[in-house]
Formats: structure tokens, C-alpha cells, sequence
């Protein structure tokens, strides 16, 4: 046996070929709360021609769902905690147990921002960690995402980096209207408006009169940070006077000579309101309007189930492309109806039916039944994820102190800033459904770090050493701390024969746990 072996049977694990005992076949029903949303994915599951894969065991849906909602795999003791619940829907209560903790903060508000600040050219650090950490903020607070969009739209006067400015700081600093507006239409409205920047669009989907009836909403705004004597602040403010123009052929890049264009937009919400600036109109007008509904609506599932409801999440089409799919229709309906709630939106989508199927089935079929979400998709980590769940997996998150989970929060960042170097292009990321792939986790697994952290005295594995001494034993403890399930009876003996024909010693445990953390079973969301 080598080492070799253990990673393809890693990589077999998130392929059909599942090591685990094999889950009970008996479906429950659904929470009552999200018996509506399953009528109208059995419906969407009809139309598409397929047949849903089983339920997810309950290792499989509380390592998902751990991951997916406070960026991380679950611990040792949450997995036996999660087994031994008393309640009469034990993952209803672990939704709401990791809805409520300041994880699920701190992990969605690092989403969110990573969303919003997608391709800009001034994404510096501190800003980046400024929105944040106010998102974070808000979303404990329960503010809702109306709210949050209102105020990063019409934030005003010398603010705080640590706050809602940066959005419009770092797509629209030093009068990038174009930017600005471009990012506004993809986030907040899910529409794709780069092509009208220069010219009508070729699918006749939008003019470019209409692009620059949004830019006006901006062309009087001005953004930038000011560096005086105390802590750098941003200051937002609007000119009195100032009309957006459009560009002419003849115009050089940024310039525009050709007619007056009017602040409007056809998907907006404004119904003849004019009160107030206009970036407070404009917020209105994207808060109140149903492509908002949508677009969050689409992003928080892309992020969930790996691809959008309308793919990818962040084009739902032309402005009179109103007919989307029942899911998404129902979805954002109830979205509205709940207030804007992130927390709400959340909590529905992962306890539906659609988000609790297996990621195991046949080979036959599987790619139609992703896409009609009816067998959960195999996803990569983002680096976040990944570095956090290799401290829970070598129990690092536990024992070291501030200078070491700084050197990790370093490491983070430059493995993100690398990648992204090694990765750059102009267009921004549409796929929130991924997040990472395989290079990105062979940075962060395969270095000194993950070395550090095997080898550490107070680690997880030295623990399991010293606190277990037959081999099954060992190899139990060591699965439930990656991968939070025991080894199959057949996985077990195979591995037993691994580290005994090594003496048993500590060196062999040290290889079969590096080998588990670069499998894909770790590094995926399955």
C-alpha cells in the first residue's frame, strides 16, 4: 500500500465511490418552513426530467452545511455533539445554532465583501478589511441586505475606512463612473452591462444610452481617501452641478463630448420619485426593484449549491427577461417577504431538499441532475476555507496563540494575493459557486504550514498519539478529526496494514495524515 493509493482513494470518496457505511434510504420530512420551496423544486426536478439522488447522511450534510455557513469543517466535538442531539429536527437546530454564532458573520461578511469589491482596481487591503469588518457588524446586528445596500450606496461626508465607503471607494475613486456603475448593475441587479459601455448591445439586450442613464446617478459623485495627521478617512462627497455625457467615436478613452444623458434606468423602482441626491434615488430605486430580489437571491444559492438559479448567477438577462424559473421566482418572493433577511434566505435554502441530497449517485445522469440541483455538486474550498479547516483538522484552532494565528492570517493573504497575481485578468469573477481549485489548495496544503502543524507538540495528531494506543483506535480519531466520520470496517483494516508495516510509528501517522489533508475529500465541499 502507499501513499499514492491513499490519495486516489481520497479523490474515489467524492466520485460515487464513498468509503463510509452506507446511509439509510429513508427520507424525513421536510421542515415546514421550506415545504412550499420543495413543492416548487419537485416541480423544478419534474421539468428537468430527473430523478433526485438519496439524502445526505448526517456527516455528509453537517460537514456541507459547517463549511458553507461559518467557512469551516466542523470539529471533533461538534460532529459528536451534532450525533448525540436530543431534538425533533436535530439539522434545523444545527442551521440555527450556526446561524446565530459570530462565525457566520465574520465568514459571510468576507463573501459578501469578496463580491462587492470583485475586480477593482483600488481594492487595497485596508479598505477591503474596513467593509468587512462593518458588514460583519450589521449582519449580527441583523440588518437587512435593503439596509446594507442603501448605505454602502449612499454613504456621505469624511467617513471611516472601517464602514460602508468602501464600495464606492474602490470601484469609482478618481471619477471611474464607468466601473462604478458596471459593478452596481452586476451585484445589486444581476445584470451584465460592460458591452454597453462602448456600444448597444449586440443581443439587443441593453443601449448604451441606458448605461449611462445609470452612470448619471455617479456623475457627480467623487471618492478618495485622505491621509491626514490621524488614521486615513474617505470622503464622499456630491457636486452641486454636473451632467453625465455620452462618448462619441471620436472621444479618447474616458472622454465624452456627445449629448446630455438624464440619471434613469428601466429596472428601477423609482415610479417618478426625485427626493433627495441622486445616489439616494438610485438606491431606492435598486432596493425596491425585483431585479435586487433576484440577484441576491441567485448569488446566495450560487454560493450554496455551486451555480446560480439562472447561470451564471450574475446575468439574469435583458431588461425584459422577467421569466425566470419558478425557484428563483419563489425565492426572492419570500425573500421580500422576510425582509431583506440574509439569515432567513440562508437558513431556507440549506434546509430544502434540494441542498440536503447526496453528492453520491450513479455516473449516469449525475452532470443533468447538478444542474437541476437535484444531487449535490462537488466544490473546491476558497483559501479561507481551507486554511481555516486545516487548523480544526489539526487542532491548531485550539492551542496556539496570537502570534501564530497571525502568521496564518498572513500566509492567508498572500497565498490569496498570489493566486490572484498568478491569475489576474480585467473581468471579474462570476462563479461564486467555487471560490478555489486545486492550485490554490496545493498552495496553502502542500508548504511549511500544513508541515508545522502535523508535526506540532500540542497538535491534534500528537493527542491522538498519546491518548490512543491500539492503531483502529488511532486511525478512528484521526478520520473524525478530517475528515468527522469513522473509516469503513474495510478502510480501517487497509490502513491498519499501512502504519503497521511502518513499526507503528509516530512518522507513519505523520505520512497517512498529510496524505488525508491533500485529498480531495478534505478539500472539497461534497
Amino acid at each position: 500500500m502507499t501513499l499514492a493509493w491513499l490519495l486516489s482513494a481520497g479523490l474515489a470518496a467524492c466520485s460515487g465511490i464513498d468509503p463510509r457505511p452506507e446511509p439509510p434510504t429513508t427520507t424525513e420530512p421536510a421542515p415546514a418552513m421550506v415545504q412550499g420551496l420543495d413543492g416548487v423544486i419537485a416541480e423544478h426536478w419534474a421539468a428537468a426530467g430527473v430523478e433526485p439522488s438519496e439524502e445526505a447522511d448526517d456527516a455528509e450534510l453537517q460537514r456541507r452545511v459547517t463549511l458553507d455557513l461559518i467557512g469551516r469543517i466542523p470539529t471533533p466535538e461538534e460532529v459528536e455533539r451534532f450525533a448525540a442531539l436530543d431534538d425533533l429536527d436535530p439539522r434545523r437546530a444545527l442551521v440555527d445554532e450556526l446561524l446565530a454564532s459570530d462565525e457566520w458573520a465574520e465568514h459571510w461578511a468576507e463573501l459578501l465583501t469578496e463580491t462587492l469589491l470583485d475586480g477593482a482596481a483600488q481594492d487595497r487591503p485596508r479598505v477591503r478589511e474596513g467593509l468587512q469588518a462593518w458588514l460583519r457588524e450589521q449582519l449580527m446586528a441583523g440588518a437587512g441586505w435593503d439596509e446594507l445596500t442603501t448605505a454602502m450606496l449612499t454613504t456621505d461626508g469624511e467617513v471611516e475606512l472601517r464602514g460602508p465607503a468602501g464600495f464606492l471607494l474602490a470601484h469609482g475613486r478618481n471619477g471611474q463612473v464607468e466601473a462604478l456603475t458596471g459593478q452596481t448593475a452586476r451585484v445589486f441587479m444581476g445584470l451584465q452591462l460592460q458591452c454597453a459601455q462602448c456600444h448597444d448591445d449586440p443581443d439587443d439586450r441593453f443601449t448604451q444610452a441606458q448605461f449611462y442613464g445609470l452612470a448619471a446617478y455617479y456623475t457627480r459623485t467623487r471618492a478618495r481617501i485622505l491621509r491626514d495627521d490621524g488614521a486615513p478617512t474617505i470622503r464622499i462627497v456630491d457636486k452641486a452641478r454636473g451632467e453625465m455625457r455620452m462618448p462619441t467615436e471620436l472621444d479618447a478613452p474616458g472622454d465624452r463630448s456627445g449629448p446630455r444623458v438624464s440619471p434613469s434606468f428601466p429596472t428601477l423602482a423609482l415610479a417618478g420619485d426625485e427626493a433627495g441626491s441622486r445616489r439616494e434615488q438610485l438606491a431606492r430605486g435598486i432596493a425596491g426593484s425585483r431585479a435586487f430580489a433576484k440577484a441576491t437571491v441567485n448569488h446566495a444559492w450560487a454560493r450554496l449549491m455551486g451555480r446560480g438559479i439562472v447561470e451564471p448567477w450574475d446575468d439574469l438577462g435583458g431588461l425584459a427577461g422577467d421569466e425566470h424559473p419558478a425557484l428563483l421566482e419563489w425565492l426572492a418572493d419570500d425573500f421580500v417577504a422576510h425582509d431583506y433577511d440574509l439569515r432567513h434566505l440562508l437558513r431556507t435554502i440549506v434546509l430544502s431538499s434540494a441542498y440536503q441530497r447526496s453528492s453520491r449517485g450513479a455516473a449516469e445522469g449525475s452532470l443533468e441532475r447538478e444542474r437541476a440541483f437535484a444531487q449535490a455538486a462537488v466544490r473546491p474550498m476558497s483559501a479561507s476555507q481551507l486554511m481555516r479547516s486545516l487548523l480544526v483538522a489539526t487542532g491548531l484552532d485550539d492551542v496556539t496563540g496570537r502570534a501564530f494565528k497571525r502568521q496564518v492570517e498572513l500566509r492567508r493573504q498572500q497565498v490569496r494575493r498570489d493566486f490572484e497575481l498568478a491569475f489576474d485578468d480585467d473581468e471579474p469573477v462570476t462563479d461564486a459557486g467555487s471560490g478555489g481549485n486545486l492550485p490554490q489548495a496545493l498552495l496553502l496544503l502542500n508548504g511549511e504550514l500544513t508541515n508545522q502543524a502535523l508535526l506540532a507538540p500540542d497538535g491534534a495528531l500528537a493527542a491522538i498519539l498519546r491518548e490512543h494506543p491500539r492503531p483502529e483506535a488511532r486511525i478512528d480519531a484521526l478520520f473524525l478529526r478530517v475528515f468527522g466520520h469513522a473509516p469503513s470496517s474495510e478502510r480501517r483494516a487497509e490502513l491498519v496494514a499501512f502504519v503497521s508495516a511502518r513499526g507503528d510509528r509516530a512518522s507513519a501517522y505523520e505520512d497517512l495524515a498529510h496524505a488525508m489533508l491533500m485529498t480531495s475529500e478534505f478539500s472539497t465541499i461534497h
